[in-house]
């Protein structure tokens, strides 16, 4: 499960700016910035639709000249809506990209508290993986992960001795990373539902992680 990484630093791997705060506030600032220039441009043709002169050619207001006024206004509040929430959608991020790919546990960052999605249909295995970083210029001791049992909402339990976690212990030199698979075996008389645990770090009360798993019904 361990991934060198050259010199063992992960700011070797080319996705390595996805775990620097730093970056990601900055890409973030410029998705906001080119959304409030997108709705800057909105507004600018707003305020000329609403400062253009409802009156006709000969300087008299009539039906002629609201009706072709209240098109204009329609528009531009359509285009407005419609850049606003295109900015909003690209602000968050999708559901699928929040229920897949890895999460990260920084064992030096007590804050780092994103959830281990899991789901499965029917019987079988759900798997996720949590990459541990050590981002200090010193070893770390040795992060032994373990999981409770499994929660659902109307009572049932998924018990402790169905999660497995592989390596078990992962050793931590300075400025290093490891992956460990959450594996969670759901048996055939597992209610569909969603279950809710926690994976803790032996030792570390202030490690620990939210795990959710969808138990699906089985394809038909």
């Amino acid at each position: 499960m361990d991934k060198p990484f050259g010199d063992g630093t992960i700011d070797d791997l080319p996705w390595a700016s996805i775990f620097d705060p730093a970056a990601n506030a900055r890409a973030l600032s410029a998705i906001q910035a080119e959304g409030f220039r997108a709705a800057r441009r909105i507004i600018d043709q707003f305020a000329a639709a609403a400062t253009a002169s409802p009156d006709g050619p000969n300087g008299a207001a009539g039906d002629g000249a609201d009706s072709v006024g209240l098109p204009e206004w329609e528009r531009a509040m359509r285009a407005w809506w419609s850049s606003a929430g295109q900015f909003l959608l690209r602000s968050l991020p999708a559901q699928d990209d929040r229920a897949a790919g890895p999460v990260a546990l920084d064992v030096n960052n007590p804050e780092s508290k994103q959830a281990l999605v899991l789901r499965v249909a029917g019987s079988g295995s759900a798997t996720g993986e949590v990459w541990l970083h050590n981002r200090e210029s010193e070893d770390c001791a040795a992060v032994r992960l373990r999981c409770g049992a499994l929660l659902g909402h109307d009572g049932d339990v998924i018990g402790a001795d169905a999660v497995r976690v592989d390596p078990a212990v992962v050793p931590m030199p300075r400025r290093s990373s490891r992956g460990v698979a959450i594996t969670v075996d759901v048996g055939p008389r597992v209610r569909p539902g969603v279950y809710r645990g926690t994976l803790l770090v032996a030792g570390c009360p202030e490690l620990w992680l939210p795990v959710v798993l969808t138990v699906a019904a089985p394809d038909p």
